[in-house]
């Protein structure tokens, strides 16, 4: 299916209060014990996003939608940039010889912009072949015994079919992309602070939102020529964590089934089982301001692609 998610999508916006930055911990020597093995470097092109507790959700207009609370992660590594359409062809054209018969082509405006047109189930299925063809432990699986590796068809993967300790590439929860486009700073609309401009994002900046600033209307640079109007990745400034476009260009599915929050604690939330939508976040170059915020949620079935949402990987934190 090829629709804007401005059709189908559900959108919702999530609650929490103005704070301040968080003042990352003074570095510590630390010495492995005898029991202890030395962490793993960051791999290339991967930010570590540390473990620890946020407040998920954002209040500072008003949006009573989704309740604040408290949301301990634990340490994972994201992908600094959006998949590029050149790193999709790449993976795609080893899974098609390997077992991934449905892999989608895809569409993207140039090989160093962002993939789009492809569906929660096609990304999914990506990641895995990703995997493989690096040598990795596979996260999805077709059961929940685990025991055969989800490489073709679409199918609604439940939280129990997923190895969250497997080395592999995978999806990051809502939770996990919430934490990480904060980037460190806290009740903030956007990873870098309060408004929005051209100079930070690429989106529609035309709307009424009194936090938006500068030049308006599409991106003066890349709102042009045909639809749609993305830019390469890493055009902008990254965010606290090292991560760039966390904020418009294209729109980011999630692991998530889409649903309310629950008005409690939690610690590594993984979404509601199951559900009709799955998350997608981070706004994109033809949405405004209010959806490029970090707490701003969108939903739509996993079988729909749309010409504005694509994706970036996430890694468990595993020896």
């Amino acid at each position: 299916m090829r629709t804007s998610p401005r059709l189908l999508a559900l959108l919702v916006l999530a609650t929490a209060p103005v704070g301040r930055a968080e003042s990352p911990a003074a570095p510590t020597a630390v010495t492995p014990t005898a029991t202890e093995a030395p962490k793993a470097p960051t791999p290339p092109g991967f930010a570590l996003v540390p473990a620890g507790e946020f407040t998920m959700g954002d209040a500072l207009d008003g949006d009573k939608v989704a309740p604040q609370h408290k949301v301990t992660v634990s340490e994972f590594l994201m992908q600094k940039n959006l998949v590029t359409k050149a790193e999709w062809d790449e993976v795609r054209e080893w899974g098609l010889k390997h077992g991934y018969t449905d892999l989608p082509e895809g569409d993207g405006k140039a090989p160093d912009h962002p993939v789009q047109t492809v569906s929660w189930f096609d990304v999914v299925k990506w990641c895995n072949a990703k995997t493989e063809k690096e040598g990795l432990v596979p996260c999805y699986y077709t059961g929940a015994a685990k025991t055969e590796v989800y490489r073709k068809g679409d199918k609604n993967l439940a939280n129990e079919m997923v190895r969250w300790d497997a080395t592999g590439y995978r999806l990051p929860t809502e939770a996990e992309w919430e934490k990480a486009a904060r980037g460190r700073l806290v009740g903030r609309r956007f990873p870098w602070g309060d408004t929005i401009s051209h100079n930070e994002a690429n989106f529609d900046n035309s709307a009424w939102e009194f936090y938006q600033t500068g030049s308006t209307g599409r991106h003066p640079k890349y709102g042009n020529g045909d639809l749609p109007y993305t830019s390469p990745v890493g055009s902008f400034p990254a965010n606290g964590f090292g991560l760039y476009d966390m904020a418009g260009n294209v729109a980011e599915w999630c692991w998530d089934w889409y649903a309310p929050y629950p008005a409690t604690v939690e610690t590594d939330p993984r979404g509601a089982v199951p559900g009709s939508y799955r998350v997608f976040r981070g706004g994109d170059c033809g949405l405004h301001a209010r959806e490029c915020g970090v707490a701003f949620r969108v939903g739509s079935s996993p079988a729909n692609s749309f010409y504005d949402v694509g994706f970036r990987v996430a890694r468990s934190c595993v020896p």
